[in-house]
Formats: C-alpha cells, structure tokens, sequence
C-alpha cells in the first residue's frame, strides 16, 4: 500500500551530510575571497547561495532552515568585526537574518513543490506503462481465470498487501486470494469482510471496513465483481493510487465482459452444433435403417408368399440376407448407443492406457469375422505402444472405418491398417485403393449429410452414422480426424490421439 511515511534515518543522516559539505564550502570560499581580496563585502551572497543549494538537494524545509540560521550566525562570527566573536547588536543584522531566512523558506517551498511534481510524473507515467502492460496481458488472457489472475497479481504487486477477488456473490462464493500472509487469509474470509463485499457486488458502491477497502467492477450498470484490498492500521490509499485502481479494474471489467461474452457465444454455437449434428444423425438414421429393413421385408415377404415356390438354395439365400441384415441393424444400434454416451456424458469418459496392437487386432479379427475375403494388411509399430483411450469406443472407430472402405472399395480390395507415432500423437490410418470420394462430399463426410438430397454421405449402406459418430468418439479423446484421396487412387481415413492424458491408476 502506498503511504505518507516519516523519513527514514538514511534520508535524514544524507541530508546532514549535505548540508554540512554545502555551509562548510560556502565558508571555505568566504575565506579565500577575504585573503585574496581582503574585502569583507558581499560575503552574505556566499551563504544564500548555499541556502539555495541546501533547500534545493535537500528534502523539507528543515535544512534549508537551519542552513540560513547557520549562515547568519557563521557570518557574524568569522566576517563581522570583531571577528571570531558574536556580535548580535550590528545595525541591520536583523534584516540581513530574516532576508537569509524568507530566502530560505521560500526556495524550500519552490524547491518542495518542483520536488513533488516531479514525483507525481514520474508516478503517474509509471502507472500509465503498467495499465499499458496490463492490457496487453489482458488481450493475451484465455479465460476469465486467467483474467482475475493477473488483477490480482497488479493489485497484490502495487499495494505490497493481501487482495481477494470475487466473480459472484460473495456470500455465496468464495474468492480467489492472493494473501502475503496467513492472517490476512483468515480476515478476508471472515463474516464482517464478506457481508462488506457483498455489500459492494450488490450496490456497486465502494465499500470498507476498519482492515479492509472493497472495489465494484462494474459494465454498463452490470457488475461483474469485487476486489478486496487489505490495508493495515486503517491507512487507506492515496486519492491518485485509488484513481489508478479504478482504472486498472474498470480494464478488467471489460476483459471480463468480453470472455463471458465470448463464452457465452461458444456455447451457444455449440449448443446449435449439437443441434445441425442430431439433425444430421436422424436423417442418417433413417436412410441407414430404412435400408436393411427394406430388405428384410422384402425377403421376408418372398418367404411368406412363396413358401413352395422357392426352392431350398433360394430360401437359404433369403435366410441368409435377413440375418446379414438384421447383424447390420444391430450394429446400426450399437453405434447409437455409443454416441448417446458421448453426448450425453462427455465429461465421463475414461481414458486408461491400452496396448495399441491389441486393440487393433481385436477389431481387424471381428472384421474378418464378418468378411471372411477382406484382405487387410496391417503395421504396427515394433515397439510396444501404449496409447490412453476407451479401448471399446476406439475399437469401434475402427471397425467402422474398415467397414466403411470394404464397403466402398470391395471385399476383393487390399485395405491398409496403420499405427505409428508421430511427436506426442499416436496416428491410425485406414487406407483402400478403390475409387475414392468424391470431391464435393470430402467437406460433409463427417457431418452425416451429402450434397445430394436426401441422402447420408454414403449412399450404400449406413457408413454416414458410422463415420459421423466415428468423429464424435475421436473429438471426446481430444484428437482430430481427417479424411483425403490418395494420390494412387482409394481413400485414406486417419485419426490421431493424444499420447497423454491418461487417467491415474486406483
């Protein structure tokens, strides 16, 4: 905190010196004018230009005081007849020691003046880089965390005391603290300091107690918060360190704004994402089921109607398409219950680490399981990889993938299966050589729509869902996932995860 102190014994004992070194030069040189000129005239001028000196690198008026008492009594003793005696009865002494002291008095106060506006300048120029610097930090800041950190830190930097920071009511909050000690932690939480602070967030009018000064931040009649500041021994601050905390918080209240303002936009731009994203899952939805229950009514119709028209290879083909259909469906489902998950409960996913390798040759193996011509490479790396992630939630990423490029390249179609490392990632990528996608669907591919009408981004079977929700599981772990034509033909789907992130072991 600022304050009117007294001025230390350094000060004082510096000041002596130079007065001192100043009263003994002006009589050193009064007594090298009398040798070589042996004139005892003007030698008064000598000692009120120390007067002058004195008060000027001097602080006060104390010195300058004392320097013209002292020039008055040196004068009369060493230069006044009879010399080295005091002679107080000498026509015009009286007006020679209030002349030397009125110019003392006066040169003090001019001297005291140009002293504190310089003081005040420099003060005030140093308060305008560190408001500058602050609303740089300001402009930098990610959140409003971050925002009340760093008032907190100017604040706690100017006043050398314990400041708090409330966003919302504080009684019904508590504050962020920046404490130099343990007493000041326990009187800022106190039932006296809080109804005070209260007091300031509901009325928007400075508040103090005996220890404590609150401070509103305020945007558009809105208030955004409070400041506490300790003071000690009920020294408030200065009018001019006051003006530069309203300052200094009235830039905070508009970084504050400006966050909740943008916080607020992103959530309501993620709320409408959401939104184009369920909208998108249900027309996926409806083509993707719409599909195999076509074909399951169908050959179940055949069934039906033409029971002993159709013979054995026939019916057991029908058979046959209906389960193919039906595991379709099931799959269909599953996936809607795994994006229900994420969306639902983003925050709950888990994240142990898993082996890289057994994961993908669990999903590979389900694969082939389901298509017994896939022809599927797959690299891994030689070392042993651990990767954090819902190790079902990512087997099911690949699964779809590979589905996706069997069902648009071919059963017949070597299709590639890639893990490797890259910086702190860990990178999956599915890669066919069939014919590709199409330029105009790349940008909507994950989005579950197409640029044609009523249709999902793929038109086949049910890969608009998968990869839509592909997406959403890779997003819930923090990494990205991209899409692209190869140069030689066929598609590449790649995914990548964060190598950290894990959650702690029980």
């Amino acid at each position: 905190m600022v304050r009117s102190s007294p001025v230390s014994s350094v000060s004082f004992l510096r000041d002596a010196l130079k007065s001192i070194f100043v009263l003994g030069a002006a009589t050193s040189v009064s007594f090298l004018i009398v040798k070589l000129s042996g004139s005892y005239d003007h030698l008064a001028v000598v000692y009120v230009l120390a007067v002058v000196l004195v008060s000027r690198f001097t602080a006060g008026y104390l010195w300058g005081i004392l320097a013209a008492i002292t020039g008055v009594i040196g004068t009369n003793y060493y230069f006044t007849y009879p010399y080295h005696a005091f002679n107080f009865t000498i026509s015009g002494y009286p007006v020679t020691f209030i002349s030397m002291l009125a110019v003392s008095i006066v040169t003090s106060a001019m001297t005291a003046r140009i002293k504190e506006q310089a003081r005040l300048s420099e003060q005030r120029e140093k308060r305008t880089e560190n408001l500058y610097e602050f609303s740089k930090k300001l402009v930098a800041a990610g959140d409003s965390d971050q925002v009340v950190a760093l008032t907190l830190e100017y604040l706690c930097r100017y006043t050398r005391q314990s400041v708090i920071f409330y966003l919302t009511d504080p009684l019904s909050s508590q504050g962020t603290v920046k404490s130099t000690c343990d007493h000041h932690r326990i009187l800022l939480d106190s039932k006296e300091e809080k109804s005070a602070a209260h007091q300031a967030f509901t009325t928007n009018v400075k508040t103090s107690t005996k220890d404590c000064l609150y401070l509103p931040l305020s945007s558009q009649e809105k208030i955004l918060g409070v400041a506490g500041l300790v003071y000690e021994n009920e020294e408030k601050p200065e009018p001019g360190m006051l003006t530069f905390f309203d300052l200094l918080l009235s830039q905070a209240a508009l970084a504050l704004e400006h966050r909740q303002l943008a916080e607020k936009q992103q959530r309501i731009m993620m709320e409408a994402e959401k939104e184009t994203m369920r909208t998108n899952l249900l027309r996926a939805v409806s083509h993707d089921l719409r599909t195999p229950l076509t074909s399951i009514l169908g050959a179940s119709a055949a069934i039906a109607e033409n029971r002993d028209l159709i013979d054995p290879a026939a019916h057991d083909k029908l058979i046959s398409d209906i389960h193919e259909e039906a595991e379709w469906l099931i799959r269909i489902v599953e996936n809607l219950l795994t994006v229900t998950r994420i969306s639902q409960k983003p925050a709950a996913l888990k994240k142990y680490p898993e082996a890289a390798e057994e994961i993908v040759a669990e999903a590979v193996g389900r694969i082939r399981r389901r298509y017994p011509r896939a022809e599927i490479h797959v690299s891994v790396p030689s070392e042993f990889l651990m990767v954090p992630m819902d190790a079902t939630l990512i087997e099911q990423v690949i699964i779809n993938l590979l589905e996706n490029s069997i069902g648009h390249a071919g059963k017949a179609v070597p299709i590639g299966l890639e893990v490797f490392v890259e910086g702190d990632q860990a990178v999956f990528r599915v890669s066919d050589k069939g014919k590709g996608i199409p330029e105009e669907e790349l940008s909507c591919l994950f989005t579950g729509t197409s640029p044609a009408k009523n249709k999902s981004s793929d038109s086949s079977r049910g890969n608009g869902i998968g990869l839509t929700i592909c997406m959403s599981i890779v997003k819930a772990h923090g990494g990205k996932m991209t899409a692209k034509n190869r140069k030689d033909g066929g598609a590449a789907f790649t995914f990548v995860l964060p190598l950290g992130g894990a959650e702690p072991d029980d």
